[in-house]
């Protein structure tokens, strides 16, 4: 049971069979946790109000109210981490996942293995686009950079330093899913494991139950961006992905995904899972 993170449940208090479900898979890892109340969208509390709603209490964002509630459990969470409160890093989890034999085992080699200065470990999500092996994982998985993040926060590790960098931006327009997968936007140090160590949506949504629809503030993209201070959303992203993958690898990446593009309708499976194209040993750390 001994291990070098904390462990965080968010589970809204009527969800009770995801609690149980949660219990049980956590406890077949060995994985122990403490759990944190969600957050209804109808009923965010008053020192995270700023995320969303202006002074009048009008919305700023297009969001349901549910997704307000799920970014706003999450940011709860990372303030935690972000205080000091769970020491250097800790595992954030929604309440829907099945955890793989094997896993704990493997998240904290897999901290043994990352660079200094790194701020997430991405756990749930599997890539829609090609991916960069650094280096083994115990003897089924790999630890990664992605050419694209992948979508989803079923699970996720994040280091004090990350929590701080997350937390730092204002208003929330999009989705927590949606503002974790642009690292560039927070600055994030983002890596992950292939194959994820846990499987997300073992459980129907109860998100879109809560609340009713979305606001009716129609923002166009470019709005939204602005909003948020990403002006040079594209070139950010650019930047980010030539940095952090390097310039052979992001070309090679962008090579597979436009093969992969091309090539999957006719095959009706994906290559990308060939990024073990480059050898981790052969890889330089990042």
């Amino acid at each position: 049971m001994s291990r070098n993170f904390a462990a965080i449940l968010l589970n809204l208090d009527r969800d009770a069979e995801r609690r149980i479900h949660m219990e049980r898979e956590l406890a077949q890892a060995g994985i122990a946790f403490t759990r944190q109340p969600g957050i209804l969208g109808n009923d965010v509390p008053a020192d995270l109000r700023h995320f969303f709603y202006d002074a009048n209490g009008d919305a700023l964002t297009t969001m349901k109210r549910g997704e307000i509630g799920c970014y706003a459990s999450h940011l709860r969470a990372l303030m935690r981490i972000a205080g000091g409160e769970c020491g250097s890093a800790a595992l954030i989890m929604e309440d829907d996942l099945a955890i793989a034999p094997g896993a704990l085992a493997d998240i904290e080699e897999a901290i043994r293995q990352m660079p200094r200065g790194w701020d997430i470990l991405r756990l749930s999500s599997l890539p829609r686009r090609a991916y960069v092996p650094l280096a083994p994982i115990g003897t089924r998985r790999l630890l990664v950079r992605y050419s694209k993040i992948p979508n989803g926060a079923g699970a996720y590790l994040v280091t004090q330093q990350g929590a701080q960098k997350f937390l730092t931006h204002g208003v929330r327009g999009l989705t927590f899913d949606d503002d974790l997968r642009r690292p560039w936007f927070h600055h994030m140090d983002t890596y992950g494991l292939m194959p994820p160590p846990m499987k997300p949506g073992m459980l129907p949504s109860t998100i879109d139950a809560v609340e009713g629809g979305r606001f009716d503030k129609p923002m166009s993209s470019r709005t939204e961006r602005l909003m948020r201070g990403d002006h040079l959303y594209a070139l950010k992203r650019l930047v980010y992905n030539v940095g952090n993958l390097g310039v052979g690898n992001w070309l090679a990446c962008g090579f597979i995904n436009l093969a992969d593009m091309v090539i999957k309708p006719v095959i009706r499976r994906s290559i990308i899972h060939g990024a073990a194209w480059l050898s981790p040993r052969a890889r330089r750390r990042a």
